[in-house]
């Protein structure tokens, strides 16, 4: 492991991080692993039933659980229970988590994704631990054999932002194997042509990451041949996909994951466009928009699930705000769990420096997330140099302004004269290089719906004058 962190060819190493793992930890994830296995060898989805008796299980550990359950046979009518919604884990996680919890292992993994409504989202080292046989039974699905062995480097995750934790550390539930999060940005390089050097130095199996990192990945030249490539985090493009699979050799798995659940579901081999899900203790329903009644296989409607390992987040008919359609027949490429086929997933918008540099939306929620007084938010980039930054905030940021009008005129838009949003203002054209401007529109709704957090206007607009 010195040797790895101590390369020549290294990155920046900013932080250290292990997979908290304890031996009461290890031995939940193996029998969780087990019974994973044979789920899917024996093809045992979590039903109707199953989610049944996780309610009943969790009904006396969370007052959540109780207050939405009063009053109904949910064993004779689970599509009476209401949903639980983003803003629900937002306001009452305190009443979510089960009573009588030890809080000492809880992890917290602030989540807003692509949504501009942060959730602080707390999970334990045992739940994300079981992230392990999860990814490794997917990309074993593609022909990779995930080598336990503290020589091998199992998985080099890249991404691509201006600031990030960048991190290098070994598994106890993959026997020690290496795995490390680096940061293909200049500013995370003495030297960005090291790059290439400590990847195949690493020799990692697969590499993993968002959508941006591996497009970023291949645009600079990367040559270096995994076993697989594994992408999560954000919708990968049919076209995207291609090109990654022809630039590195090697089967492409998209997979659908949120810090909520963990993955929920991975990229059929026979049928890339649809995923299977993947855990057995999930039950996913398809919802219809304005009914919220349950749709029939082949319908579109909204995902929600109910149940997952986090003993901090027990989720009761949770709606992630994703869409989609599930089919419950059987698939050639043998797992007979359900397909799901996304129709709205996480976009992946980029946004462009008057210089054509780009700038990753993930550095824009970093900053937007921290700022205390944003509740939630959304960016456009509208022309070359312009942006404009909605959000819900508190009154102390709202105050001497409110903007309301089109984003595209841009006289309607007025300057921030508040010193927190002159603050925000700079630190957000920093980012968005020189010649950037940031105007605020503070009337963004505040209502716990999933919104698409960024949106490139201006890209739209330059490929339909082509």
């Amino acid at each position: 492991m010195n040797r790895f962190l101590e390369s020549p060819h290294a990155p920046l190493w900013n932080a250290n991080i292990g997979d908290r793992i304890q031996k009461d930890d290890f031995d939940f994830v193996e029998d969780f692993k087990k019974v994973f296995y044979d789920s899917k060898k024996n093809q045992t989805y979590l039903g109707r039933e199953g989610a049944i008796e996780y309610v009943r299980k969790n009904l006396y550990l969370s007052t959540f659980f109780q207050d939405q359950l009063k009053g109904i046979d949910f064993a004779e009518n689970f599509d009476s229970i209401p949903f639980t919604t983003r803003e629900d884990l937002q306001s009452k996680i305190t009443e979510i988590i089960p009573i009588g919890m030890d809080l000492e292992r809880m992890v917290i993994n602030p989540t807003s994704g692509t949504t501009g409504r942060p959730i602080l989202a707390p999970n334990h080292p045992r739940a994300i631990g079981c992230y392990v046989p999860l990814i490794e039974w997917t990309v074993e699905k593609y022909g990779v054999i995930p080598i336990h062995n503290p020589k091998s480097t199992f998985a080099i995750q890249l991404c691509y932002q201006e600031n990030t934790i960048v991190y290098a550390t070994t598994h106890s539930l993959a026997g020690g194997a290496k795995f490390a999060k680096i940061n293909l940005h200049p500013n995370s390089w003495k030297n960005q042509d090291e790059i290439e050097k400590f990847i195949k130095e690493s020799s990692p199996q697969i590499l993993t990451g968002d959508p941006y990192a591996l497009e970023a990945a291949m645009k600079m030249g990367l040559d270096y041949r995994p076993e697989a490539i594994h992408s999560t985090a954000l919708e990968l493009t049919t076209s995207l996909r291609e090109k990654l699979r022809e630039h590195f050799h090697c089967p492409v798995i998209n997979s659908y994951s949120l810090n909520e659940t963990g993955p929920i579901a991975y990229a059929c081999k026979t049928n890339p466009e649809w995923m299977h899900i993947l855990p057995h203790d999930l039950y996913v329903e398809i919802i219809a928009d304005e009914s919220g009644e349950v749709l029939p296989s082949g319908n579109i409607g909204e995902i929600v699930v109910t149940g997952g390992r986090n003993p901090y987040l027990p989720l009761l008919r949770y709606k992630t705000g994703d869409r989609g359609e599930l089919h419950f027949d059987r698939c050639s490429c043998g797992d007979f769990f359900p397909r799901l086929r996304l129709l709205s997933g996480r976009k992946p918008v980029y946004f462009f420096k008057a210089n054509g540099e780009t700038v990753n939306p993930i550095d824009v929620a970093r900053i937007l997330r921290r700022n205390p007084h944003i509740y939630q938010f959304q960016m456009e980039q509208y022309t070359k140099e312009n942006f404009i930054c909605r959000v819900s905030a508190s009154n102390e940021f709202l105050d001497l302004l409110e903007v309301s009008e089109s984003p595209k005129t841009n006289s309607n838009l007025k300057s921030p004269s508040n010193p927190l949003q002159i603050e925000l203002k700079r630190e957000l054209e920093n980012l968005l290089g020189i010649g950037s401007h940031v105007k605020f529109d503070t009337n963004f709704p505040l209502d716990g719906k999933k919104q698409t957090a960024f949106i490139n206007s201006y890209l739209d607009t330059l490929e339909k004058t082509k």
